[in-house]
């Protein structure tokens, strides 16, 4: 072989190597991310996954769907082992501040614009003056009301304006009027007959706080004179007054109170709206802002899920990519057609204006932005809801109400004594 042929053998090897060499450095380069995410069906899922992908072409999605009854379990197994699966992961908005306490979210100040989301959304994101979980939608109750069965009672129906909402004493008006115990017929009923997120805000309506502002503390606080006054009107709703249907603690029997005109009037969430247009056709209903009590404020609740970094991915910068795409408007947009939760990112309102003119959408904004509250912030929130749902189970059956609530406080502060650092 001449010198020539020699360097030439020498090339075209070189050039073949560096051909079988280039799928290997695209692997190198290419990054795969371990998503948690929600159980919801494909068309609520594939399609965010999709357009970030197809933005990010060297960012690939493992995305591990769970239902809803494993999720927690299955994050606090994880977490807990300290490793870096998941590099990103689900958030219930109200646990935010537990994930952060224990090392399990990144700060993400440096990636979220706190300006382009709801300040009630930032606050249900934040623990301890920053920014620890991503909104990624919210929640909001409204009053659902019978057309039919309000008019058959000679009562006009309540308005859709906030300014004009009704009080919780003109509730019971309504409803007093109209119940009918013994015909299983029932003037006023919450889709979430115990659970903290439906009933704090009564207590809230009248000046309460439902935990210290470090977290740690409920005496003083959930058994206050607020909640005291509060869960005693709540609880003559079913034992004095019997305009309320007792024992509904799950949150599928109320719906179906409303939907089968068992029921005039109903404070649920705003997904409900949509199921009683389909699963319920016949039925003439509207829907007007949540009451407050008369010498009291308006306060509604708020939150629902977002999503996080794992500090201790190895994938940071493209977790922080997959973060911003995700709040991006028309991602935002996307999941808002697939799953109508309130949007808690401003710009999305303004891109569906057709959709938002309806009066439930309206209610919603307003109370977005003016009364919404998210739960309390603190790294026991788990223990916490557990112990007043309990709690609020046992208001409603008629049992001494400061000294309830004072019990499942003192058996907070036990509970979340053991988060202290």
């Amino acid at each position: 072989m001449t010198k020539l042929d020699r360097r030439a053998a020498l090339k075209a090897g070189a050039a073949a190597a560096a051909t079988l060499a280039m799928p290997a450095i695209a692997r190198a380069q290419q990054t795969t991310l371990k998503v948690v995410w929600m159980g919801w069906p494909d068309h609520q899922v594939l399609p965010l996954m999709a357009a970030f992908e197809k933005r990010n072409p060297s960012i690939k999605l493992a995305v591990e769907r769970m239902p809803f009854s494993q999720i927690f379990q299955a994050l606090e197994v994880r977490l807990n082992a300290r490793g870096n699966d998941p590099d990103i992961y689900i958030v219930d908005s109200p646990l935010t501040a537990s994930y952060a306490s224990r090392g399990h979210l990144r700060p993400l100040d440096d990636i979220i614009d706190k300006k382009r989301f709801a300040p009630s959304a930032i606050a249900a994101a934040s623990y301890q003056g920053k920014v620890y979980s991503a909104p990624f939608g919210s929640s909001m109750q409204v009053l659902y009301y019978n057309k039919t069965m309000l008019k058959a009672a000679g009562i006009a129906a309540p308005s859709a304006d906030p300014a004009k909402r009704l009080t919780w004493e003109q509730v019971l008006d309504i409803a007093r009027k109209i119940a009918k115990p013994a015909a299983n017929i029932w003037g006023f009923s919450f889709e979430q007959q115990e659970r903290p997120y439906q009933l704090l805000p009564l207590g809230q309506s009248l000046g309460g706080v439902a935990l210290s502002p470090d977290g740690f503390k409920a005496t003083g606080f959930l058994d206050g004179p607020a909640f005291v006054e509060a869960f005693t009107f709540m609880q003559k709703l079913y034992t004095e007054w019997k305009v309320s249907p007792p024992g509904q603690f799950d949150t599928a029997l109320t719906p179906e109170l409303f939907g089968n005109e068992k029921c005039a009037l109903m404070l649920g969430g705003t997904f409900l709206f949509d199921t009683f247009k389909t699963k319920f056709p016949k039925l003439d209903f509207a829907v007007a802002p949540h009451p407050y009590f008369a010498k009291g404020k308006p306060v509604t609740p708020t939150g629902a899920w977002h999503f996080g970094i794992n500090p201790r991915s190895t994938q940071q910068a493209a977790a922080a990519q997959f973060v911003k795409e995700m709040l991006s408007d028309d991602i935002n947009v996307l999941w808002f057609k697939a799953r109508p939760y309130v949007p808690t990112l401003n710009a999305v309102w303004a891109k569906e204006p057709v959709t938002f003119e309806a009066d439930m959408w309206k209610i919603a904004q307003y109370e977005l932005q003016n009364t919404a509250l998210p739960r309390p912030a603190t790294p026991g929130f788990r223990e916490y809801e557990d112990i007043l749902r309990v709690a609020l189970r046992d208001i409603q059956g008629g049992g001494a109400v400061q000294g309830i609530l004072t019990a499942a406080a003192q058996k907070i502060d036990r509970e979340i004594a053991k988060y202290r650092g």
